[in-house]
């Protein structure tokens, strides 16, 4: 009975007009909503098909496209390369292209005296003030630029381009092809004043063409110059010259043997040369020197060194055949002589580093710089020096000098030194010497240098 009861009650509920009409209105919204969802269900289909037309396009101009029009992240070993040592450097990922930031500062002090009274000298000068820069480029290319401005002035040093092939091609202006300290850097000499013949018989920069070769222990250099680039001359003179080097290891030590010649002359209307030299000391006056003599001439030298651990032993010696300008009748051509021998020893236990492919010296590594807390390198020298310009009747005067040197180096880049010559000078009678009546002078000088290079 209760079960009939509940069903003839909702049988009447559902009759009811009112509750009726409910259902129909849920029907009727239940059927609008069925018809929105198919027409969102239609327009996600057509912009599917339309999204499905465009990556279709999008493919079809990629393949279309060039290969690799952006190129992919390069890793960090691709990226161009900075170093600090041994000098400021970039170079591209490749080691093709390289270029080095190069300098070089020397401050001088020094004092001088003859016995003759011709020079009283207490003075200071920045001696070098050197800026440039060199490298490679497409790797058989190397370049290099340096100009100096010390002396209140600019003057080009090496400014040249080389190609490395079988022989290396140098066009442009550097150093003719002799003596091993001429070669050898001055940032790496022994002594403040590299040997007097040196510097009498001038030895220079020039412009020109130059071959060169070299081994594991031996050099080979020749060269053709005219002019320098400082000398802007209409006609210019010829200078010939070339340097051969062989550097041997016999057991622990490091010997050098070479050789070199030059020959020069001036143009037509050219000042003819001259040779003379100090006493050791740029700041010091010259006290021996002839006029303007040669119109040509002819040198030729002799170079040996070795190394035996910190002991290191260094000696040139060259001639020079002047051919007289205006000679008199019978007069005889002069033949003009210059070397020396010095003795270097590193009591810190360094020592001098040579390159045999290059017949030259080069950096010292020191053992204990003084930027981190050592005592550095130290180095004692002693060296006697001599340059004769007397011969057949030109008495421009001798000099013999012994100098002796105190280096420190604080680190591999920064040095100061300490020199002392005593110089003796004879035959010094010419109006362009500084002789007494028998020809006769001594001088005495003190320098200091602080520099640094990089």
């Amino acid at each position: 009975m209760a079960a009939f009861a509940l069903s003839a009650a909702a049988v009447a509920f559902l009759a009811n007009p009112a509750h009726a009409q409910s259902v129909e209105s849920l029907q009727a919204e239940l059927a609008q909503m069925q018809a929105q969802m198919a027409a969102m269900q239609q327009k996600m289909q057509a912009m599917a098909a339309r999204l499905a037309e465009a990556e279709a396009r999008q493919a079809e101009a990629v393949q279309a496209a060039p290969a690799a029009t952006a190129e992919p992240a390069k890793p960090a070993g691709d990226a161009i390369k900075v170093k600090w040592e041994p000098a400021p450097s970039i170079s591209s990922p490749d080691g093709r292209f390289e270029m080095n930031l190069r300098g070089r500062v020397y401050v001088d002090a020094g004092f001088a005296n003859d016995d003759n009274d011709t020079m009283n000298v207490d003075a200071t000068e920045l001696r070098a003030a050197r800026l440039g820069i060199e490298g490679k480029a497409w790797q058989d290319i190397k370049y290099k630029f340096e100009a100096d401005f010390a002396g209140n002035k600019t003057t080009v040093k090496d400014a040249y381009i080389q190609w490395h092939g079988p022989l290396a091609v140098t066009v442009g202006q550097f150093k003719t092809p002799n003596s091993l300290e001429e070669q050898t850097s001055s940032r790496y000499i022994t002594f403040m004043e590299r040997g007097s013949f040196t510097d009498a018989f001038d030895f220079e920069r020039q412009i020109g063409l130059g071959l060169s070769s070299h081994g594991k222990n031996w050099s080979a250099k020749a060269g053709l110059f005219r002019g320098s680039a400082g000398s802007g001359d209409a006609q210019e003179g010829v200078t010939v010259a070339g340097r051969i080097t062989f550097g041997p290891k016999v057991g622990a030590a490091q010997l050098h043997f070479g050789g070199s010649f030059r020959y020069r002359d001036q143009a037509p209307g050219e000042t003819a040369f001259r040779y003379r030299q100090r006493p050791h000391l740029h700041l010091a006056d010259r006290l021996i020197a002839t006029d303007h003599i040669a119109d040509s001439d002819v040198f030729y030298g002799i170079e040996a060194a070795a190394i035996f651990g910190s002991l290191a032993v260094q000696a040139e010696y060259g001639w020079l055949n002047a051919d007289l300008a205006a000679a008199m009748p019978g007069a005889k051509d002069p033949t003009f002589s210059g070397g020396y021998v010095d003795l270097s020893w590193f009591f810190t236990g360094e020592q001098r580093a040579y390159h045999p492919d290059k017949g030259a010296f080069g950096r010292i590594k020191v053992h204990h710089p003084v930027f981190e807390g050592g005592p550095g390198a130290w180095q004692l020298a002693l060296r006697y020096d001599r340059i004769d310009l007397s011969d057949a009747g030109i008495l421009a005067g001798e000099q013999e000098s012994v100098i002796a040197g105190v280096n420190w180096y604080l680190n591999r880049h920064t040095r100061v030194m300490f020199n002392y010559a005593h110089a003796d000078i004879t035959k010094a009678f010419a109006p362009t010497a500084k002789g007494d009546l028998r020809g006769k002078n001594n001088a005495d000088s003190f320098g200091m240098r602080a520099q640094v290079d990089w």
